[in-house]
């Protein structure tokens, strides 16, 4: 027998334990509805059948004054209590013949009764015609009542057996399916299961011997694990040689920013020393006034470039003290004076006093910074410099800037922006002084606002 009829006969075999299991529960509770009903219902006629009983002894009793006279209605009213619990009766087993006949009972008592009550209302008591009707009405009536109490006494004890073998019967079949679903388990683990483990077990050890079902699909999967297998060695081995292939663009890139960064720094100290000299050489004589001042300027441009150098680095070392803000723009005013008369700038002041925190040097170079750039991307415009409580406004009637310009982005150029601290270096180095550098150019001409930190404020919050 193979896997598959294997599986489908144990599958049969679970199956049929639980419709039986459904059939036995389904068929032992409709049974038992049943037979409670039935002897709920002949226990209902009989306390009918006596209450009529006791109904009509009281309304006898009435008309002879032996105790209170009780109406017609409390007795019509169990006749017809009597005539719907036997039409139910009759209703849930129109087959049996033994139930019809109760209809014609309760209309036989229905009858006795017209009779006494009619006998009565023409001869009322103690009349010998009253006598007579009450004396033949007591020797035909309690007999029949008799008898179907009996007839329903017996039917309740036939249902209360009936329901009681049945119980023992499911009982027995119950006890039958819970013997029979292990056994029919243990049967299914030992021929199919077991067996079937073991072969799972010792899938991954060596081919499977067996021609079924599961030693093909087991072929399959171990052939697509082989293949998933090789593609994970061939991902992982292209990974591997990407990720060594970016290491090593990345030490190339380093040694390339080191590099450049040394060459920033040598060529700045190479300059440097030799123009410390030629700055000395020129202060002995009146003379060299204009070659001192011309070589102070490009002492500072190279100032300049090795500060770039070190804040590419992460070396940006700031002065933190009083600076009087007049005094550092004018500085620088007067460092780009030359610059700006060439380029035809007309500078326009309006500068009130002011003392902020920071470093003199990097705010000088970044004031004369922003007016070189106005003089060489906006000549003959005019440049009007405000400031007031630290900030410091710069604006010129110049062309501006394009839309989308990102002229504060690190190393950002436009239209040959260069030497000297650019407006990127320009905020960086603002931020590092705890203030704001904001662009605004709405199509013709350009402002920018410097903020900086008062002294007695920073003062204050230290």
């Amino acid at each position: 027998m193979n896997l598959r009829a294997r599986l489908s006969l144990g599958a049969a075999a679970l199956a049929a334990l639980a419709v039986a299991a459904a059939v036995v529960a389904v068929v032992g509770l409709q049974r038992t509805e049943r037979l409670a009903a039935e002897a709920m219902a002949a226990q209902h006629r009989i306390e009918s059948y006596s209450s009529l009983s006791a109904r009509v002894n009281e309304w006898v009793m009435g008309r002879l004054g032996a105790r209170e006279m009780i109406g017609d209605v409390a007795v019509t009213a169990t006749l017809d209590l009597l005539d719907a619990l036997v039409a139910e009766d009759i209703a849930a087993a129109p087959a049996a013949r033994d139930r019809a006949g109760q209809r014609m009972v309760v209309a036989s008592l229905r009858g006795h009764f017209a009779q006494l009550q009619s006998s009565l209302s023409r001869h009322p008591l103690p009349s010998p015609e009253a006598t007579a009707a009450i004396g033949f009405y007591a020797a035909q009536v309690p007999a029949v009542i008799a008898g179907q109490i009996q007839q329903d006494a017996r039917r309740r004890e036939a249902a209360m057996e009936a329901m009681g073998h049945l119980r023992q019967r499911l009982r027995a079949l119950a006890i039958g399916i819970a013997v029979a679903a292990p056994l029919v388990l243990a049967l299914l683990h030992l021929l199919l299961l077991r067996p079937l483990i073991r072969r799972l077990r010792l899938a991954g050890v060596g081919p499977d011997t067996a021609h079924d079902e599961l030693s093909l699909a087991l072929a399959r999967i171990r052939r697509r694990t082989n293949r998933l297998d090789r593609g994970q060695r061939r991902l992982e081995a292209t990974i591997a040689a990407r990720t060594e292939e970016l290491r090593e663009a990345n030490a190339r890139l380093s040694a390339v920013d080191a590099r450049r960064r040394r060459f920033f720094a040598d060529v700045s100290h190479e300059l440097r020393t030799p123009l410390t000299v030629i700055m000395g050489e020129a202060e002995l004589g009146g003379s060299f006034a204009t070659i001192q001042a011309r070589a102070q300027r490009l002492y500072r441009r190279i100032e300049d470039l090795l500060r770039i150098a070190r804040s590419d680095s992460g070396q940006l070392d700031l002065e933190s003290a009083a600076v009087d803000l007049p005094a550092v723009i004018a500085a620088a005013e007067a460092d780009l004076a030359p610059v700006l008369r060439r380029a035809g700038v007309v500078v326009q002041t309006r500068i009130a006093p002011a003392m902020v925190r920071g470093d003199a040097d990097w705010l000088r170079q970044v004031f004369a910074g922003i007016m070189e750039n106005t003089a060489r991307h906006a000549p003959r415009s005019n440049l009007r410099i405000e400031a007031a409580d630290g900030t410091v406004t710069f604006t010129d009637d110049g062309p501006g800037l394009p839309p989308g310009s990102a002229m504060t982005e690190r190393f950002a150029k436009g239209g040959g922006r260069g030497f000297g601290v650019g407006l990127a270096l320009a905020r960086w180095v603002i931020e590092a002084h705890g203030g704001t550098l904001a662009l605004d150019s709405p199509g013709i001409g350009l402002r920018l606002t410097i903020t900086l930190p008062l002294a007695h404020r920073a003062e204050e919050a230290a």
